[in-house]
């Protein structure tokens, strides 16, 4: 799972690119790209990664990533079943910071622009009223020519810029891995991770993936991703955990061992601590709401 450096050619005189991709599971190899990136997931679920931050995502979702942040979409392990007929699909935007010259988000009435930029470097997910606009115009895209794709771009960022309802993904502290060596071993872990994450993983297990000791590794892992290898395992897993605990009605008690926890109290325990709530609090919740 070498990640990618990818580069977007936009086709004829075209300023940005528009994809659409309808296929039977998402596994979009860990990469970055200079481009800017908008990406509705129209239908799918699996687990989300961009930079440190490790999340479920569900059909639906909005996503705005900044330049060159490291991301993918991993569809759930169904999806790859060979009796699966279920198809996952997304749109996306891509586009260079100066698509429409270097001179416009220099502009004074361009300040907002700017600013939902420097925000895009931790990837923004879009929620509410925000999220079903864009949607909206993204749709509206299908059929048009060159100039009214180009216009409802604009309107696109321009909600975006001043919308209230983007939350950031990466933590703060997170900075973009440049080194083509150092992405490609994390991509291994990563890798690892969402193969095995059911089973049991030993530190022994996870640092030979990558040619490290146990000790180098922990030591590796938490310089790059700012938390401990357990911590970011027990987000995957807890990931999974709420998927399920939403789209069926499984005993808690299976929920986490087929979440990769083998002692039900150390499963409710990292439940709490991440989701801040107890797996049957969140499932009531869900189902309330």
């Amino acid at each position: 799972m070498k990640p990618l450096y990818h580069r977007f050619n936009f086709e004829g005189s075209s300023s940005f690119g528009l994809r659409q991709v309808v296929e039977p599971y998402f596994y979009n190899r860990w990469h970055y790209h200079p481009e800017f990136e908008i990406t509705w997931v129209q239908k799918g679920t699996g687990t989300r990664l961009v930079g440190d931050h490790v999340e479920a995502f569900e059909s639906g979702e909005l996503i705005l990533l900044g330049a060159n942040v490291p991301h993918l979409w991993r569809s759930d392990e169904a999806y790859f079943h060979p009796d699966n007929a279920e198809l996952c699909s997304s749109l996306s935007i891509h586009f260079a910071e100066d698509f429409a010259g270097k001179e416009f988000t220099q502009l004074p009435e361009t300040k907002p622009l700017r600013d939902l930029f420097q925000k895009a470097q931790y990837g923004l997910k879009v929620t509410g009223v925000t999220k079903e606009q864009i949607q909206q115009r993204m749709l509206e895209f299908t059929g048009q020519d060159d100039l009214y794709r180009l216009l409802g771009l604009m309107d696109i960022l321009r909600i975006l810029a001043l919308s209230k309802e983007l939350t950031p993904l990466a933590s703060v502290g997170y900075t973009v891995p440049v080194d083509g060596n150092d992405t490609e071993r994390l991509a291994k872990i990563y890798h690892y991770t969402f193969t095995h994450f059911a089973q049991k993983i030993t530190l022994e297990e996870i640092a030979e993936e990558v040619a490290l000791n146990p000790h180098s590794f922990c030591r590796y892992f938490k310089s790059r991703v700012r938390k401990t290898y357990t911590q970011f395992l027990s987000e995957v897993r807890i990931g999974q955990a709420c998927k399920v605990l939403i789209s069926g009605d499984l005993p808690i008690a299976q929920v986490c061992y087929e979440s990769g926890y083998a002692n039900f109290s150390h499963f409710n325990r990292h439940f709490k601590r991440i989701t801040g709530l107890t797996p049957v609090e969140y499932r009531r919740a869900y189902q309330k709401e």
